[in-house]
């Protein structure tokens, strides 16, 4: 096995039609012989996706992108509008981190690469677009913010994540026969070099297809009730996107939570829980448009019973 696995690697690097999943699942069985956590790790966040309090390599961040708006003022509709967010209101701006960070599985970047044009959201992005809402005046509406990227800007986040691939494995075995297993230490010293240390702090289970930029610290500050319930009214539309088996016991536990919040007297212990029901039914139903509402919602509600709001 450890024949295969090195000497598997090494010669199908270099094939540009090798699938990188097929080749990371090498990387975890290479870094569960040699006992390395961090290649081990670092191949295992690459196949499943990158969770939101799991450090993401500075190749999967993309910088300064601008965001797309589509807007209502009075009868007159404006979609694709391009801005900044230095344009989106202070308190909002806190909520779209500067950098746009690519969470999705290997395999669910491969696909999007093939795409011209993709568009993508993020709980940061619905959180601001509600902050924005509360500003506004009558006949004046945000109806929703995202990005718009090209598949080629995808491909290139692929090809550093083959390069990366290939200067470890090099360096692995410019010293180790392909026959021998390369050393602990140095499978780690060599993780450390080329993709950093986070792998061996950071080790956390994925949990699956994650939304663009969901790790950005949003900030709760001035959200309401109201806007708990209208981030909810996003993941019921959302629930549109799934097929009528599954949207039956999402809307189930949705009508569940806004009976809890809006009791005469909530319950927080119970607010939270089925907070961490909507949240583990959307991780499983695995529609990227659910799990990005889902998680602005849940992340709203959480803070609003942290803050004391339902008793």
């Amino acid at each position: 096995m450890t024949d295969t696995l090195l000497r598997s690697l090494r010669e199908h690097l270099l094939d540009e039609s090798e699938p990188l999943a097929g080749l990371l699942r090498k990387c975890l069985l290479l870094g569960a012989e040699t006992g390395s956590e961090a290649l081990r790790g670092w191949a295992r966040m690459e196949l499943n996706g990158y969770g939101d309090e799991d450090e993401v390599p500075a190749y999967r961040k993309l910088q300064d992108v601008p965001v797309s708006m589509d807007s209502i003022s009075g009868r007159r509709w404006k979609r694709g509008e391009v801005i900044s967010r230095l344009n989106l209101p202070l308190e909002a701006q806190k909520c779209v981190p500067e950098e746009l960070q690519l969470k999705h599985p290997i395999e669910e970047l491969q696909h999007l690469a093939g795409q011209k044009t993709l568009t993508l959201t993020s709980p940061g992005l619905i959180l601001a677009q509600a902050i924005w809402n509360k500003k506004l005046g009558p006949f004046q509406s945000v109806e929703g913010l995202y990005y718009v990227i090209s598949g080629s800007t995808i491909a290139g986040v692929l090809g550093q994540i083959r390069t990366k691939l290939v200067e470890i494995v090099a360096d692995l075995t410019v010293d180790t026969p392909l026959s021998e297993l390369p050393k602990k230490g140095r499978v780690d010293a060599v993780m450390t070099y080329h993709i950093g240390d986070i792998y061996n702090t950071t080790i956390q289970t994925a949990n699956g297809p994650v939304a663009v930029g969901a790790k950005a610290k949003a900030s709760m500050e001035g959200l309401t009730v109201e806007d708990a319930f209208r981030l909810l009214e996003k993941v019921q539309q959302a629930a549109g996107d799934l097929a009528d088996s599954q949207r039956g016991e999402l809307l189930d536990l949705l009508t569940e939570l806004r009976g809890a919040m809006e009791s005469d007297e909530p319950n927080a212990g119970e607010v939270v829980d089925k907070v961490g029901k909507l949240r583990a039914l959307a991780g499983k139903l695995g529609v990227a448009s659910v799990e990005v509402a889902a998680s602005a919602a849940t992340r709203a509600i959480t803070e609003l019973a942290l803050s004391g709001v339902f008793g």
